[in-house]
C-alpha cells in the first residue's frame, strides 16, 4: 500500500521530531517534509503537494489560519489537520470555516490524530472529544436563544435601521448624521428598541445573542 505524503508544520523542533518519528513508524504515512514557519509550509507545499498538511496555528512568522487559507489556495483538495494547544472556539470556527478537515489538541492520545488522518482522507470532519463537548454547548445555547430572543418585527421600519446601524458599531451622533434627524430622537428611539426586545442596553445587540436571531437577523447583519 503506497504511504500517504505528510507535510508537518511546527516551530517546536522536539515536538516536530517527536511527531515525525512517531507518524513514520505507523506505517501508513510518511512525513516527506517537515518545517517550523509558515512561509515555509506554503513554499514547500507549492513544491511538493502532500496529501496531508499537519499545520500548527502558532507559528513564529504568520498566522496558522493564513497558511490553511494559502494552502486551499493552491490545492482545494489537500486534508489539513490543525495540531494545537489552542482551545478557544473562535479559533476552532475560523479554522473550520477556512477549510481545515480536523482539530486535534496537542497533548491528545497519539491515536486521536491518526484517526483524525483516517477521517480527513475520508472527506469527514473529526474534532478532539475534549473540545467536541464545547462546541455542543454552544450549539444548544444557540438553539435555546432561537427559541426564547423577541423577534425584530415589532420594531418600525426605522428602528430596525436604527438597529443595524448600532450593530455596525455607529454613536448616536453618527447615526443622527446619516438618517438626518436629531440625536434626541436617535436616544428616544433607542430607548424604545431595548424596550421592545427587552434588554438592558445596546451592548446586547453588538455583542450578544441578536446575531443568532432567524430571518429578519439578516437584514441586520447585511
Amino acid at each position: 500500500m503506497t504511504k500517504k505524503r505528510v507535510l508537518l508544520v511546527e516551530d517546536d523542533d522536539l515536538l516536530r521530531m517527536g511527531l515525525k518519528s512517531m507518524i513514520n513508524m505507523r506505517g501508513d504515512y510518511i512525513i516527506e517534509d517537515d518545517v517550523a514557519t509558515g512561509k515555509e509550509a506554503i513554499r514547500t507545499f507549492r513544491q511538493k503537494r502532500s496529501e496531508i498538511v499537519l499545520l500548527d496555528l502558532r507559528l513564529p512568522d504568520i498566522q496558522g489560519t493564513e497558511v490553511l487559507k494559502q494552502l486551499r489556495e493552491i490545492d482545494p483538495t489537500v486534508k489539513v489537520i490543525i495540531l494545537t494547544a489552542c482551545d478557544d472556539n473562535e479559533f476552532i470556527y475560523e479554522t473550520l470555516e477556512y477549510g481545515a478537515n480536523a482539530y486535534v489538541l496537542k497533548g491528545s492520545n497519539p491515536e486521536e490524530l491518526f484517526l483524525a488522518m483516517q477521517y480527513a482522507l475520508k472527506d469527514d470532519l473529526f474534532i478532539s472529544p475534549r473540545l467536541a463537548k464545547f462546541i455542543v454547548k454552544d450549539y444548544l445555547f444557540v438553539n435555546r436563544q432561537r427559541k426564547t430572543l423577541p423577534p425584530l418585527q415589532s420594531l418600525t421600519n426605522r428602528e430596525k435601521e436604527i438597529v443595524k446601524l448600532i450593530v455596525h458599531g455607529k454613536k448616536s451622533k453618527e447615526i443622527a448624521e446619516m438618517l438626518f434627524i436629531s440625536i434626541k430622537t436617535v436616544e428616544k428611539h433607542r430607548s424604545n428598541i431595548l424596550g421592545k426586545l427587552g434588554i438592558n442596553s445596546c451592548n446586547d445587540l453588538r455583542q450578544g445573542s441578536f446575531y443568532f436571531m432567524e430571518d429578519q437577523n439578516e437584514e441586520i447583519k447585511q
